[in-house]
This record gives C-alpha cells, sequence and structure tokens, in this order.
C-alpha cells in the first residue's frame, strides 16, 4: 500500500478484542504526567522509603503539602483527598510503575522505588535525561498492566514504542511538509492507534493515512474504534500531554480536545532523531542538547527583558559566582512561570550564564537556607568553582526556594 487510492479504502484489522493504547491506569487523571506532579510525589516518596507505607500518616502529609503547592499553578489534582487507605498510590500507581519508577510487584503497600527511581528523586538524573530514557524504552505491553491484558498482547506478538512511534510520525511529516508537522488527539485516537495493531505496520502508511484524513480523502468511519469510551481518548491523549510537558512538543489549545495540536519542536529535529534511533540509555551529548534547547525556549518569554531589569537592579551580581559584569548577567525564575511564578525580583536570582543554565536543567539546587547542591554531571566540571553554600538576597522569597526544592527538577 504506497498509492492514495489503495489507502483511501484501507481497513486496519485489530490484533484482538478492546485493543486500545494505555497509558497508565484506566481511570486517568490529566495533571498526574505534569513534571511537578509526577516527580513530586516521587521526591516524597524517597523522604520515606522503606519506613512508610502509602497509607500512612506521614505519606498523606506529604501529599497534602504537595496539594498545597499545586494550588495557582494551573495544575489540577487534587492530592488532598487522595490518601489514606484510597491513597493516589492505589489507585494510580500505575504512572509510577509504567515509567519504571516504582516496582511492578507488590510490596505490601510500603513505599519503595526502584534503582532507575531512586536516581530520579535524588536528580542523579535530570528531568531531561528521564524524559529522553522514557521515550527511548516505554513500550506497549509493560509490566504496569494487568496480566490477562498483557497476555493479549504477547498472544499477538504486538509491541510498540508508542512514544517513539509518535514522535517519528511528525519527524517524518516535518521532512515533507513542516506545516504538516502536528498530531491532534483525534488523529492519534482514529488513525494511529488502529495502524499500531497491524504488526509491521510502514511508517510511510501512518503518514499517508493522516494526509489524507486532512485533505478529507480517507473515511475512517468503518474503521476500528480504539477509543470507544471518553476514558479512553483520555488514555490515548495522555501519550501527547508527555511529550508536551517535558518539551518536546509544543501543545496548541483549540476549541476541543480532539483539536489541539501538538506541533513538533524543529529545534529538537536532531536531538529527536538520536532518541528514536536509541533502545536503551540514550546518549549524553544528546540529552546534553536537548536540554539546552529545551532550556531555552522556557527562557524566551514576553517579559523576559523586564524581570531581568528588576532582578538585576535589586542584586548586580551573580548569586553563585559573584561576577558583576552586566554582559553575562541573566535573570533566573526561582519559582517557574510555567507554573505561575512571578516576574519580580523576589522570585529570581541574578546568574551567570552557564549558571542560569545549570540552575534551569536541575543540575543545580538551591535550599532555603542557602545550601548549593550540584548534580553529579555537573560536579564534574564545576565542583571546585562553585561554592557549597551561599548567603541568600534578603529581598528573595525563601517560600519560593522551598517550592523549588520540593517540587521540581529543572525543565
Amino acid at each position: 500500500m504506497n498509492n492514495a487510492d489503495t489507502l483511501a479504502g484501507y481497513i486496519p484489522s485489530l490484533p484482538f478484542k478492546g485493543f486500545k493504547w494505555k497509558w497508565a491506569c484506566y481511570a486517568c487523571t490529566e495533571g498526574i504526567n505534569d513534571p511537578v506532579v509526577l516527580l513530586g510525589v516521587l521526591f516524597r516518596m524517597a523522604k520515606l522509603e522503606g519506613r512508610y507505607k502509602y497509607s500512612s500518616d506521614e505519606f498523606a502529609d506529604e501529599l497534602i503539602q504537595l496539594s498545597h503547592d499545586l494550588k495557582g499553578t494551573g495544575v489540577n489534582v487534587d492530592l488532598e483527598r487522595r490518601v489514606g487507605e484510597r491513597n493516589i498510590i492505589r489507585n494510580s500507581g500505575q504512572y509510577w510503575k509504567a515509567l519504571n519508577l516504582i516496582p511492578a510487584e507488590r510490596t505490601g503497600g510500603v513505599i519503595t522505588l526502584t534503582p532507575f527511581g531512586r536516581k530520579v528523586a535524588n536528580h542523579v538524573i535530570s528531568q531531561t535525561e528521564f524524559s529522553a530514557e522514557t521515550i527511548a524504552t516505554f513500550t506497549l505491553p509493560n509490566n504496569a498492566m494487568d496480566a490477562k491484558e498483557r497476555n493479549m498482547w504477547e498472544k499477538a506478538n504486538l509491541r510498540l514504542h508508542p512514544l517513539k512511534l509518535i514522535l517519528s510520525i511528525l519527524n517524518e511529516l516535518s521532512s515533507k511538509d513542516a506545516s504538516q508537522a502536528y498530531i491532534t488527539p483525534l488523529e492519534l485516537a482514529r488513525i494511529v492507534i488502529p495502524l499500531s495493531g497491524v504488526r509491521g505496520q510502514k511508517l510511510d502508511v501512518y503518514i499517508d493515512c493522516i494526509k489524507l484524513f486532512r485533505d478529507n480523502r480517507l473515511d475512517v468511519s468503518k474503521w476500528p474504534d480504539c477509543c470507544p469510551e471518553a476514558n479512553d481518548f483520555r488514555m490515548a491523549r495522555e501519550f501527547l500531554l508527555f511529550l508536551s510537558n517535558y518539551g518536546y512538543l509544543t501543545r496548541v489549545s483549540a476549541a476541543t480536545r480532539e483539536g489541539e495540536r501538538y506541533e513538533f519542536k524543529f529545534d529538537l529535529q536532531r536531538e529527536i532523531a538520536a532518541i528514536l534511533k536509541t533502545t536503551k540509555q540514550v546518549a549524553s551529548d544528546v540529552v546534553s542538547d536537548a536540554e539546552r534547547k529545551i532550556v531555552t525556549s522556557h527562557s524566551g518569554r514576553p517579559n523576559q527583558a523586564r524581570f531581568r531589569k528588576e532582578v538585576l537592579s535589586a542584586r548586580k551580581r551573580c548569586v553563585i559566582s559573584n561576577v558583576e559584569m552586566p554582559e553575562v548577567l541573566e535573570a533566573a525564575h526561582i519559582k517557574p512561570c510555567k507554573y505561575n511564578g512571578a516576574d519580580t525580583a523576589s522570585n529570581g536570582f541574578a546568574m551567570r550564564m552557564d549558571i542560569h543554565f545549570l540552575f534551569d536543567s536541575g543540575h543545580l539546587r538551591i535550599s532555603e537556607q542557602g545550601d548549593v547542591f550540584l548534580s553529579e554531571k555537573a560536579r564534574w566540571s564545576y565542583g571546585a568553582s562553585i561554592p557549597p553554600r551561599i548567603i541568600l538576597p534578603d529581598y528573595v522569597d525563601r517560600e519560593n526556594l522551598r517550592w523549588r526544592w520540593d517540587n521540581y527538577n529543572g525543565a
């Protein structure tokens, strides 16, 4: 099948009844996939690992604090009610299990992280490294699925890398026509997922079917519906949300969720292509380049010039290195703009450009007491020049530092 006439009449067959893409849970909670929730909960698990249960008062207190921290950020997840015996891990633990952050097997309710989860929680692995490795390795089926469902996939001899597939489709669309380098949740649900049920499906078939659909030349009314219920559609959309939340796609709102556009980021094309070729750990240079570009894309905001002026007026030197040369100083947000952090001096540090990058990417962290921590990677180059502790400027809001420390792991 490589011509429009043949594809226009093509109807894919499903490998088994009920075939669908399931991110983690049947009962989706959209906000859990946001890094400040997914990783914020993980950071709190790490504090209590091995000593307390998910149903404990101690874990409940941590979730209540995170729930308070989410207020006003635009992330709508009510963790305050998901504590005790009906805690978030009992009902939605597959979000962390599917990403290999906590074990898929039972632990008697005791808070337990995987070795990979500990590396993420302890900031050994940066947020970009975590997302790149997830894209490269996340598969359907996976151990977070129930055994019956996993068995159906295995009997069909079907194994997919859904995040890689989405990026592969967009990468190919971008190479043919830049204006077509996007995907909607409707296209994912009605075209991509049904096609993916055909073992060994060619990438060109996905591309051609999407183009025909956009030209109103492909009738999918007789195609199998892999998202018959509203919750199925929400599950499918989770894959796009993950790629958007971690900076690989740009989400453009529409009148309906079906029509949202998730646009390919052309400045990440080389890094995405490298991730698509990876089967295990993503090369460090690829992660570094992706990290730099994702951080840069977040910092180019309309109010950045005014924010920089206000921060540098409050303190004309780098908070870490004491460099005073204005040409190399930038203003760094403590609580990120993405989570409604203010463009005010109380929410900012003057930082040398390279230190600003370390801070934004999570390789340099500052506690509300002024303790400075470097990631293992940053320590090799900066360990001798970065002080272990700084005197915080009086105008800086310590609560913003506490918020970032507890909830945020970089761009």
